[in-house]
């Protein structure tokens, strides 16, 4: 009987590093295509009492993992295991599957030998490398071949799952239609481990804008990637988060690179609240550089310390700038649909949600200032700018007096 196809899934993009990874383990493989975007890799195996070496090739197609078919094959999938009987297993399962953003199809020549087969090891290092996972139409493997969840509902109770994004449980309160909502303020230890994510991505994402053949930049990614695990908030990150993570330099997509760097004005408010950054202007943007080492970006030790000793400002300060932030979104929110003047000073004493102190926001002529012109003057590009920060820093505050429990799915209504 033939053997089963063996394709190895992960949540971790990284065909470079199991080029270099192969390489070390065989300088005698050959791989077709530059490292980023190979064909194949080609193992030649020598196996005790087997006259010929053992071929093992691993099939790269970005095509297959990039393209727009993806999201339904890993539904196909998920389905397809969803029909496998109930077990303690099966819920994690369906996660893992649901977190699969890169493939590697394997070739066995001749097929696998049962009773110890020389090529495993090679396999199995490749599967560690990507913290991925072995599937097969009868099941879910780990690296060593251990079954994570199979066809009979069976598990092996030492098989060890790939790290998964855990989904964050709904919170009962936001699925209650509720005039008044009970706000919670999140605790300081999990804004400190969120802005540590937030780093990550947005300057993930900023690194996008550079030249993708030098090979200095994707030992950077490779560099942040280190420092998420070496800090320990892999956990904290959202799928969408892990994607922009794990993608080789040149592999973002437009409206990622762009969601994820504006990640940065959100970013801010979190570092404000944790007292290590001072929360820019309504008109201005963030420094990347300055906010990233505000809260450690790439500093073990300093992004340990933050985790240790993270305390938060006072709520009734936090509520203050959380009512000003949404007084600034609603108005240039307003302004979109109502391109007019209006006096905002009287506005914020006044408003529908209640009064709220401008600090030192800027005024001219009594309506919200972007530069040295009153918003109904501003330009295009300068109201943009500001429109898009005000819509991240709202939603960073929102999240942080407690809204949600995702940080993504935070309420940003004016």
């Amino acid at each position: 009987m033939a053997m089963e196809p063996i394709t190895i899934y992960s949540r971790r993009i990284d065909p470079r590093g199991v080029a270099e990874l192969l390489r070390s383990l065989d300088p005698a493989v050959e791989i077709v295509g530059p490292d980023d975007a190979w064909e194949s890799a080609t193992l030649a195996v020598r196996q005790p009492g087997v006259p010929k070496p053992l071929q093992l090739l691993f099939h790269h197609d970005p095509g297959y993992y990039d393209g727009d078919d993806w999201p339904r094959q890993m539904l196909g999938m998920a389905g397809y295991f969803r029909r496998f009987p109930d077990n303690p297993r099966k819920a994690a399962a369906l996660r893992l599957i649901g977190s699969f953003r890169f493939a590697l199809a394997t070739s066995w020549e001749p097929d696998l030998i049962p009773e110890g087969d020389a090529r495993l090891p090679y396999l199995a290092a490749v599967v560690r490398h990507l913290d991925g996972a072995l599937f097969t139409p009868s099941s879910l493997r780990d690296p060593e071949g251990r079954v994570l969840y199979g066809a009979d509902g069976d598990y092996d109770q030492d098989a060890a799952f790939p790290t998964t994004p855990e989904p964050r449980p709904a919170d009962p309160a936001e699925e209650e239609e509720e005039e008044e909502p009970d706000y919670q303020l999140q605790t300081a230890d999990r804004v400190a481990r969120r802005a540590l994510a937030l780093a990550a991505t947005s300057v993930r994402a900023l690194v996008e804008q550079d030249d993708p053949e030098d090979p200095s930049v994707e030992e950077f990614r490779q560099r942040i990637l280190n420092w998420v695990s070496e800090v320990g908030v892999g956990d904290e990150l959202e799928p969408d988060e892990w994607e922009v993570l794990q993608r080789p330099v040149g592999r973002l997509d437009r409206q990622q690179q762009i969601d994820a760097t504006w990640r940065l004005e959100g970013l801010a408010v979190l570092a404000w609240a944790l007292g290590k950054f001072d929360l820019p202007p309504h008109d201005e943007l963030v420094d990347p550089n300055e906010l990233a080492r505000s809260v450690g970006f790439l500093d073990e030790e300093g992004g340990r310390a933050l985790l240790s000793s993270a305390e938060l400002r006072p709520e009734a300060e936090i509520a203050a700038v959380a009512k000003r932030l949404l007084g600034i979104h609603w108005r240039l929110r307003d302004f979109t649909l109502r391109p007019q003047a209006m006096d905002f000073a009287a506005f914020s004493r006044e408003c529908w949600f209640g009064s709220f102190d401008l600090g030192d926001t800027r005024l001219i002529d009594d309506d919200l200032a972007l530069g040295d012109v009153a918003v109904v003057d501003a330009d295009d590009q300068a109201f943009g700018k500001a429109y898009s920060a005000a819509r991240e820093r709202h939603l960073a505050v929102n999240w942080l007096r407690g809204h949600s429990r995702v940080y993504s799915q935070t309420d940003t209504s004016t």
